[in-house]
């Protein structure tokens, strides 16, 4: 039964792992620079479509990389999001923020090491992987936008120009904040002021400098080894 399993989920990944980094990469543009933006203005769609981009992140780990204790560990962070997602209905829970920045923290990771080890492995450079690569940079930004939840949330003031309250701007704000300090932008109207808040900021944009330069480097090294076989 395992061994069959195990053929069932190795023939899947053969067949849509690298193009189920493109689908992966479309769903998570779509929920980070519409769908928030959308639910920041009132449009209250990204719960739903948060729970929709999970569950096919879920699928997706377990496709791309055929293992179960990886795809395990999404599915936690995915029940995590479901119990908040359900609570609010009721009626909410204390630590709401603490449980969703927790649960894209072990998506965005788990998923981040799946999609790294896809795109940066042995063997020819394809259209998809290029987008998987693109999807590792947005996920880094996510796991910024938790951990900065995190900090916002524990150190009182820790950033200046952002407020972190439960409300639906804050994940809009939080994405923005985390993709103008992973691109260097840096336009001043938010500002960290506390030490721990710095020391993330400062480590997400030396992320941002040197992952392109590395992805570069790669994919061409990746190219040259693919035509020489």
């Amino acid at each position: 039964m395992t061994a069959g399993r195990q053929t069932t989920l190795q023939r899947l990944q053969e067949q849509y792992s690298d193009w189920l980094l493109s689908v992966l990469t479309i769903l998570l543009i779509l929920m980070m620079f519409v769908v928030a933006p959308l639910h920041a203005k009132g449009i209250r769609i990204a719960d739903v479509f948060g729970m929709i981009v999970a569950l096919v992140m879920i699928a997706g780990v377990l496709v791309i990389s055929a293992s179960i204790t990886a795809t395990a560990i999404v599915g936690v962070g995915f029940l995590l999001n479901a119990v908040v997602v359900i609570a609010r209905l009721i009626k909410p829970l204390p630590y709401d923020l603490y449980l969703i920045a927790a649960s894209w923290f072990i998506i965005a990771c788990t998923l981040g090491v799946v999609v790294g080890v896809t795109v940066f492995g042995p063997g020819r450079v394809t259209f998809h992987r290029i987008v998987g690569a693109i999807l590792l940079y947005l996920l880094i930004a996510l796991v910024f936008v938790s951990l900065f939840t995190f900090v916002g949330h524990l150190v009182p003031d820790a950033f200046s120009g952002l407020v972190l309250k439960d409300d639906q701007r804050i994940g809009a704000n939080l994405v923005y904040f985390s993709f103008v300090t992973l691109t260097t932008i840096g336009y001043g109207d938010i500002v960290p002021t506390d030490p721990i808040a710095r020391s993330l900021c400062n480590l997400e944009s030396i992320i941002g400098q040197l992952y392109p330069a590395t992805l570069l480097a790669r994919l061409v090294s990746l190219e040259i080894e693919g035509r020489r076989r």
